[in-house]
C-alpha cells in the first residue's frame, strides 16, 4: 500500500465512505494501536512517517484481536491526528533525506582544471576548477535535479516549461528553474552561498522556504551560519547564446520571455507556427533580437515603456 492509499483510506473512514472490507482493515489496525495520544517529537519527525506507514502495512495483515470494543469516536481522533501525522512526517522525512540520483555520474575538477558538460536534456553545465557534480544519465519524465557538491559552476539551462530543473547545493540551498543560466558558488569550507542569474528567472530557497527570486544582472548571497539571505545588482557574469533552427516564433518567444524575463503576446495565434533559423546572444537587447526576427517574417513590434511587454502584429 502506496502513501496515497493510506491517506485516501482514512480519509474514505472518517467520511463514512469506506466499505465493509475497508472498515474491516482499518479497525483491524486501530485494534494493534495501545496508545490513544500520539505526539510528533522534534527528535522523530524525520522518521515518524516511515514508522506509521509500517505500522499501517502490518496491521492490514494481521487478524483482528477479539474481545477488544472498538470506540468509533475514540477512533476518529486518532485517525484524524494519525493521517495528519502520516501527511506530515512523510513530508518532512523527504526534505531531510539526502538527495538520490538515479544512474549517477560524478564529475570532479582539478585544481586548475574547467569542464564543459552537457546534460541529457541539452543543458550545459561549465564546472569551474575544484568542483564536484553529480548528475543523472537521463532525467525523469517529471523534473530534472542535479547535486552541486563543491565549487563553482555555470549553468545553461535548456527550457522545459514541464520539467523544472533544480540545482541542489550542501548546505541545503536549492536553486529551481525553468529555462535560464545562472552561475553557483557553493564551497563548503566557505561561510556563504552566491548565486547570480545571467539571463531569465530563478528561485532560490531552503527547507525553511523561498529565499528570493532573482532575475537578470541580480545576485543572491546566503549566510550559512545565520541563515540569512541578500539580494543585490550586479552585471552580467556571462553571455549565452540563442540559436534557434527552423523554430517555431512560438519556441523563440518562449525562449526569450525567460532569458530576459519579459513578455512577448503576437496579435495573431497564427504566427506562432512560422519558423525561424537564426543566432543571437545575450548581449543583444530583447528589443535587437524582434526587430531582427520581425524583419525576417514581414512583421512589426512596439514595446511598453518598462520595456518588458511586446506586442508582435502584422
Amino acid at each position: 500500500m502506496t502513501e496515497e492509499q493510506a491517506k485516501e483510506l482514512l480519509q474514505k473512514y472518517l467520511d463514512k465512505q469506506a466499505s465493509p472490507q475497508e472498515q474491516k482493515k482499518v479497525e483491524e489496525w486501530y485494534a494493534t494501536l495501545n496508545q490513544e495520544n500520539i505526539e510528533l517529537s522534534d527528535d522523530r519527525k524525520a522518521a515518524i512517517g516511515e514508522q506509521m506507514f509500517a505500522h499501517l502495512q502490518t496491521a492490514m495483515h494481521e487478524k483482528p484481536k477479539h474481545g477488544k470494543v472498538f470506540k468509533l469516536q475514540s477512533f476518529i481522533r486518532i485517525a484524524a491526528a494519525i493521517l495528519i501525522i502520516v501527511t506530515l512526517g512523510i513530508s518532512i522525512w523527504r526534505l531531510h533525506a539526502p538527495i538520490k540520483l538515479e544512474n549517477e555520474i560524478t564529475v570532479i575538477t582539478g585544481s586548475a582544471e574547467r569542464k564543459r558538460i552537457t546534460l541529457s536534456d541539452g543543458s550545459m553545465v561549465l564546472l569551474e576548477p575544484s568542483a564536484k557534480l553529480c548528475y543523472p544519465k537521463a532525467f525523469d519524465s517529471n523534473n530534472r535535479q542535479i547535486a552541486l557538491k563543491e565549487g563553482e559552476a555555470f549553468f545553461d539551462i535548456a527550457h522545459q516549461e514541464k520539467r523544472p530543473f533544480t540545482v541542489h547545493t550542501t548546505s541545503g540551498v536549492d536553486i529551481r528553474v525553468l529555462g535560464t543560466s545562472f552561475k553557483v558558488k557553493s564551497y563548503q569550507a566557505s561561510k556563504h552561498i552566491e548565486v547570480a542569474v545571467v539571463t531569465g528567472k530563478v528561485a532560490v530557497s531552503n527547507k525553511k522556504g523561498n529565499l528570493g527570486t532573482l532575475i537578470k544582472d541580480e545576485f543572491l548571497t546566503y549566510d550559512k551560519s545565520a541563515g540569512r539571505a541578500a539580494i543585490g545588482k550586479t552585471k552580467a557574469v556571462a553571455f549565452i547564446e540563442l540559436a534557434f533552427d527552423g523554430a517555431s516564433l512560438e519556441q523563440v518567444i518562449n525562449k526569450l520571455q525567460y532569458v530576459y524575463s519579459i513578455k512577448i503576446s503576437l496579435s495573431d495565434s497564427a504566427l506562432n507556427k512560422l519558423k525561424s533559423t537564426a543566432v543571437f546572444s545575450s548581449r543583444q537587447s530583447p528589443e535587437e533580437i524582434l526587430d531582427i526576427i520581425c524583419s525576417l517574417h514581414h512583421l512589426k513590434f512596439n514595446g511598453s515603456k518598462n520595456h518588458k511587454t511586446f506586442n508582435i502584429y502584422r
